[in-house]
C-alpha cells in the first residue's frame, strides 16, 4: 500500500512538448509564444495557459502575444525596434 500511495502522490513525469507554431521570426529577440498539445481533446492547443479547441486560434493567440511584446519593447524604449516594424513582422 505504501509503494501505491506514494506512486499516487507523485509528481507527475511531462514527456518533452514540441511547439507547434511553425513561425521562427523574433525581431528584437522576441519569439512567438510556443503553441503546444494541451492534452485535453476537447481544447488540444496550449498558449501561455489558455487552451483553444483549433490551431488557428492557437497561433493567432501566439502571434498577438509575440506582437504586444515586441510593441511594448517599442514603446519602452528600445531603439532598435518600432511597433511598425512589429506590425510588419505580424
Amino acid at each position: 500500500i505504501s509503494t501505491l500511495l506514494s506512486l499516487a502522490l507523485a509528481t507527475p513525469v511531462h514527456p518533452r512538448q514540441s511547439n507547434l507554431q511553425p513561425f521562427t521570426g523574433a525581431l528584437g529577440g522576441i519569439t512567438a509564444t510556443p503553441v503546444q498539445n494541451s492534452g485535453d481533446a476537447k481544447r488540444p492547443f496550449l498558449v501561455k495557459g489558455d487552451t483553444f479547441v483549433n490551431i488557428g486560434a492557437a497561433l493567432q493567440r501566439s502571434c498577438d502575444q509575440q506582437f504586444n511584446a515586441c510593441a511594448n519593447a517599442a514603446n519602452g524604449g528600445d531603439a532598435t525596434l518600432s511597433v511598425s516594424g512589429c506590425s510588419t513582422q505580424k
